[in-house]
Formats: structure tokens, sequence, C-alpha cells
């Protein structure tokens, strides 16, 4: 089974919810599979090191105890957007002024959503599958910092090209058993492009969805890319994320995770 994926090995998977599958419209062919892979020359291991390496270092990346990310939505129309992400903890506001376009925010055991748009105009519990896609995403490090204790479990499916470049591809399946593919530069070894899929209620199945990294920069010691686009061609689909200031370690935000007063 494919995780199904949203925004950045850290923010990654910013695009799987609900309230975005309105977005998704019928008509339009599939990603196109990816090339038969070559052996890779190096193993699972070396290049996780390799990747925290060109990150800023694993000591740097655990770390990592907040992040907070603000930038620009966009979509079928450009809305600001804030993410803040704490151990166990994910909030993710997507609103124009005071206009709250989508919330999703898991706190511990907790979760609940704003999404007007779909007539959710009070806080209510996600489903069980939205909640278990935030509670992925409540982690500052990534997914691929610390992997083995994390119990995530990392393979090497092999080299391949992707955009004029090489990349090594990486098969990652979580506790839960979705599995998600990372690409990381052969050359930087930093994160490109991650695939999985996701089920989508108005087309009545899975589609895959594709995210592409950009615009690295550093953060306090840190690479963060400050762009995100996400392709689902299937479902003619595409959003990009742009973010305007990522910051690190700062105290938690409490007023990102409580809920409006009806």
């Amino acid at each position: 089974m494919f995780r199904k994926i949203s925004p950045l090995a850290l923010i990654v998977l910013l695009m799987a919810c609900r309230g975005e599958t309105q977005l998704f419209k019928h008509g339009g062919d599939p990603l196109p599979p990816d090339p038969a892979p070559q052996a890779s020359d190096l193993n699972a291991d070396q290049l996780l090191a390799k990747y925290a390496a060109a990150r800023g270092g694993e000591p740097k990346l655990k770390s990592l105890q907040t992040v907070k990310m603000t930038g620009t939505w966009q979509a079928s129309s450009a809305v600001p957007i804030t993410v803040f992400i704490a151990p166990g903890r994910y909030s993710r506001r997507i609103a124009d002024s005071s206009q709250v376009t989508m919330w999703n925010v898991v706190d511990g055991p907790t979760n609940w959503e704003l999404n007007p748009r779909n007539g959710i105009v009070k806080p209510k519990p996600m489903s069980e599958k939205s909640a278990a896609r935030f509670r992925r995403l409540a982690d500052p490090q990534g997914a691929l910092v610390d992997a083995k204790a994390k119990g995530n479990k990392v393979e090497v499916v092999g080299k391949q090209p992707l955009k004029g470049a090489q990349v090594y591809k990486l098969k990652l399946t979580s506790p839960d058993s979705s599995v998600s593919y990372y690409y990381l530069d052969a050359k930087s070894f930093l994160l490109r492009r991650t695939l999985g899929t996701q089920y989508v209620p108005q087309l009545d199945k899975n589609i895959d969805i594709e995210v592409i990294y950009e615009g690295y920069r550093d953060v306090g010691g840190v690479q963060f890319p400050f762009q995100e686009t996400a392709n689902a061609p299937e479902a003619n689909f595409s959003q990009t994320i742009s973010w305007d200031k990522i910051v690190l370690n700062q105290p938690v935000d409490e007023a990102a995770f409580k809920a409006p007063k009806s």
C-alpha cells in the first residue's frame, strides 16, 4: 500500500487532506512510470548518512524541536499558508486575512479541522485516515532522520534519471505499513522528489501524486526547500507552496493548535 502523500520529507506531505480533493478533476493521464533503475553503488545507511550531511548534519537535524513555515499556497488562487510542527503536533492553516480556507491540526491524541468550502464551519475531528496522515507529518526532523529508531524501513530501489539529473530512489515503509518513495539527488544528496498515492473520493480511486522540491536555502545551518510543487496529472491537479520564511526551534505557538470558538 502506498503512503498517501502530501508536502517534504519534513514538510513533504502537506498536500494530502480532504479539503484539497475538491480541486481534483476527472481526466488526464497518470504520471509516467519510472525508468528501470540501475544498481546503486551506495546502500541505504550510506545514503541516509549523505542525506543528513547534505541538510546540515545529523546532530543539527536531531536538534530540531519546532519548525514554523509561512508562505503562499497556490492552486486555484494564491492564499497565505502557515505550518507549525513540533514532536507529535502539527498545524496547517490556510487563510486569507481572517477568512480561514482550511485548518488541520493534530495535537497528541486529539485532532480537528475547519474547512468552510466543504461545509465544515465549526472545528470537528478529522476522519481516521486524514488524522493518520497528519500525524505522520508531526515530526520536525522528517522521516529520513533517525529512520530506524522511528520504525521507518528504508530500502534502496536503485539509481535513475530524473529531469536531466541522476537520483537515488528510496522506498520507505512506515510503521503502519504505508509506502512512499524518496528521490535523492546523486550529487547533492538533497531530496528532489517524493511519490505516493492518495485516494480521491470524487474519482473513486487512488491516484499517484508527486512532490518536487526546489530552491534550497540555509536556515540556521539546515537546508530547506523553499518551493514545493505537487502534481497529479491523472486528476488535472497541481499546486505550489512557496515559503517566504522558515524559523527553527522557536517556542511552541499554542494558538496554532487551539480551535477557534464557534
